[in-house]
């Protein structure tokens, strides 16, 4: 059988906008994490895995690309490169070899510089995921669509003004404002008091306080 694909995964088309796919990577994270108990550490992993890819649109990109050389041709197999031309016709005359450059191309520079960028890049998305992990490490057991829930009580994970945050059952959980979030915090109000213009508020139980937020743009 062919093998699964970063969409199906993430149960979504080829053609899902990001934020369809940032909503369904966090349905199946939240339904595979493996602290719950229809958990699935393998599934998990294979979650991670594709919004790992599809998460970022460069690498969304690359992924697409690879996806149509590797789709069925019309005799139903893969194309491939290199594929031997079908029997009975003439091979076709291979191009002569470009000659020798004289000097290294100036270019190769610039190549090296965005090795180590795309390498950066990858240890960011490394970063981001272990952040995921740890703010859906404790989730209501009780729907698999139900609010991550802090596993940290509010003295110790309290959002500050300029965070980003995910909305948990009784309180808010503090996460990196590139990964997918409920809101970008303002301020602290008590119950009663009203929030600035363009912001919406939110009753945090656990704290006894509202949050005036910016809800994610998109």
């Amino acid at each position: 059988m062919p093998e699964r694909s970063h969409y199906d995964v993430l149960g979504v088309s080829p053609g899902a906008k990001p934020d369809a796919i940032r909503r369904a990577y966090l349905r199946q994270a939240r339904r595979w994490h493996p602290d719950r108990p229809s958990g699935d550490t393998e599934r998990m992993r294979a979650v991670n895995e594709a919004w790992q890819v599809l998460g970022d649109l460069r690498s969304r990109a690359a992924y697409d690309r690879t996806l149509a050389r590797s789709a069925p041709g019309p005799t139903g197999g893969a194309r491939t490169a290199g594929a031997s031309p079908p029997v009975g016709r003439p091979r076709p005359a291979e191009p002569p070899p470009d000659p020798p450059a004289a000097s290294p191309p100036p270019l190769e520079l610039v190549g090296f510089r965005w090795r180590w960028i795309g390498l950066a890049a990858t240890v960011v998305v490394a970063v981001a995921v272990v952040l995921i992990l740890v703010a859906t490490s404790a989730i209501d057991d009780s729907d698999p669509d139900s609010p991550i829930t802090a596993s940290a009580p509010v003295s110790q994970s309290r959002p500050e003004p300029g965070d980003c945050f995910l909305i948990g059952t009784t309180t808010l959980i503090s996460v990196a404002c590139e990964q997918p979030h409920d809101g970008l915090l303002v301020s602290w109000v008590p119950l009663g008091a009203p929030c600035p213009p363009d912001t919406e508020l939110h009753w945090v139980r656990s704290a006894q306080e509202a949050v005036c937020y910016h809800p994610p743009s998109g």
